[in-house]
Parts: structure tokens; sequence; C-alpha cells
């Protein structure tokens, strides 16, 4: 960051679980890939009407892409701009899959009591109000999916590296959450569930 930005919050992402947080208009977010190989899946809603969320299926609609670039802004679900990409040292990033859930892990792998972003996210979002059913789909940043020319969808092993980071700008005060993605029954994750940072800057 440069002199005319500001640390106001800092915030580790413990791997498997997830936190919340604020994010007022013209401040900065900075997710970061502590270890590398880590999903991070986000959520952001409109802190002043919680049904207003970040929408994946609005954004890649407008932006007529399913790739992500710095410059392009993410809608909402009303497909307002949401968050401004500034920069982004990750290969990747995915708009497709939901976020785990109790049915992912036992319809998929026959599991039970595995931990899930769902249940992730409900635990942070609790003190604000926010609950499952208003979830929307999530934006996994570091994910990597590839789509077969058959159109069949390949989960890979993130490709970041120890350090990545996504750099969003707010364009309204959204309530934030990250969840270090806990799913280790397929490759996403690489070889283990690891830290995700949030830093929050305000600009001067």
């Amino acid at each position: 960051m440069n002199r005319n930005t500001q640390l106001i919050a800092e915030i580790v992402v413990p791997g498997g679980h997830a936190r919340a947080f604020e994010v007022k208009e013209g401040q900065l977010l900075e997710i970061i890939d502590v270890e590398g190989q880590q999903v991070a899946d986000f959520f952001a809603f409109n802190e002043h009407n919680h049904w207003e969320r970040l929408s994946p299926s609005h954004t890649f609609t407008a932006l007529k892409s399913l790739a992500l670039r710095v410059g392009d802004e993410l809608r909402s679900s009303l497909r307002n701009r949401m968050l401004k990409i500034i920069k982004d040292t990750s290969p990747s990033h995915d708009l497709l899959i939901p976020a785990c859930d109790e049915q992912r892990y036992l319809v998929d792998y026959g599991v039970t009591g595995h931990r899930s972003c769902v249940q992730n996210f409900e635990e942070a979002l609790r003190p604000y109000g926010i609950g499952r059913d208003i979830f929307p789909a999530p934006f996994n940043f570091f994910q990597s999916t590839a789509i077969e020319p058959d159109g069949r969808l390949i989960q890979e092993p993130c490709r970041t590296k120890a350090g990545d980071s996504i750099l969003l700008q707010a364009m309204k005060d959204i309530i934030g959450a990250v969840s270090a993605c806990p799913m280790d029954l397929n490759p996403i994750g690489g070889s283990k569930i690891t830290d995700i940072k949030i830093r929050v800057y305000q600009q001067t």
C-alpha cells in the first residue's frame, strides 16, 4: 500500500472457519492467501439492506465473462456496483461453484459432521442478524475451475502461491464475510486447509 492508505483492521480467518467484518464505501478490502492453495469463499451484503447481496451471476452477466480482471466492478443482486477490483495477483477465481454445506458432504461423500462454508458463514454473520435464508452464491476467490469443451466442470487445485491476494474497493457500505473453505475431500485446497488474512484500509 502507498502512504495515502492507512491499515484500520487486520483479521486472520483460521483455516476451516469464517470471519465477518465491515467495509465502508471508499475503503479498500484485501483478501490474502497466507500459505497458498486456499479457497476463500466470499459474501458481501449491503450494510443498510441485507437483501441486497453480492451476486456472481449478476456480475458475470454484466461483465460478459467468467474471468475477473483488474478494473471489473462486481454487481449485487439488484445489479448495483458493489466492489471494484483494484489489484489481483491470483491466477484464477471461481464464480460457479456453490458454498459447501452439510448436504454436500453427506450426498456427495457420505460424510457427516464435517465443517462447511455455510456453517462457517452462519456463525460469523449471526451477530449481524444474517442467516442462511438470504445467503447468496459465493465468490470463490483463488479457486480454480476448468470448463471442458463438452461443458464439464473440473475442480482443480488452487494455483495461488503464499501471499497472493485480491484488492477490492467498496462502492457501498458492506458487511463482508470470508470462509477459509474446509473442503478436504476433493483437490481444490491443495494438501491442507490454511488461513486467509483480511485487511481493511482507509484511503487518506
